[in-house]
């Protein structure tokens, strides 16, 4: 039996709204964007609790990450991921805060990683140069304390020198760190 070529097939696909044809061009532009949104709420997943009180979600939304934290491997992690994307969706504004919260996690996370390399790069220049280093570090920072720091860089190098442990060149990063600057 042969089918008529004129059977209206348009029908089984769904109408698109009004609002999404004005912000994108094309239905894949539309998922692509869903799935970004997705992909958010997964990000959110990866904090911790106490991180994710300082977002101030609404109540399902946190129930819905907290479930998708819980879960372990199978098909359920794909529905609950969907479905933290589609309550993401009907709140605009809650998607911008969360974008803006986690931009400036990021940048937090970035400018204590730069004061790291720092630290690391004076500790490594003190142990290398010692006393010439220690008079720069303590022109720059007065509040430091010269003795102690000459003796953890003495008991560094000697244990460079003797391959042992680094314990006090561990212990030098600790004292950096633990300035104030």
């Amino acid at each position: 039996m042969v089918r008529p070529r004129n059977v209206n097939r348009t029908k089984a696909k769904k109408e698109i709204p009004d609002w999404e044809q004005e912000e994108f061009e094309s239905r894949t532009d539309i998922k692509k964007a869903a799935q970004a949104v997705t992909d958010l709420g997964v990000q959110l997943t990866e904090l911790s609790d106490s991180a994710l009180k300082s977002f101030e979600l609404p109540d399902d939304v946190i129930k819905a990450i907290m479930q998708l934290k819980e879960m372990k491997n199978g098909p359920a992690i794909k529905r609950q991921k969907l479905f933290l994307g589609k309550l993401l969706r009907k709140n605009e504004p809650l998607i911008v805060h969360i974008k803006q919260r986690l931009f400036e996690i990021e940048q937090k996370a970035k400018q204590q990683t730069a004061h790291f390399h720092r630290l690391e790069k004076w500790r490594d220049r003190l142990v290398e140069e010692g006393d010439d280093a220690l008079n720069e570090f303590m022109a720059e920072y007065t509040h430091a304390d010269r003795s102690q720091l000459r003796q953890w860089i003495r008991n560094a190098q000697k244990e460079a020198e003797q391959n042992k442990p680094p314990k006090a060149y561990r212990a030098i990063f600790q004292y950096l760190k633990g300035l104030e600057w």
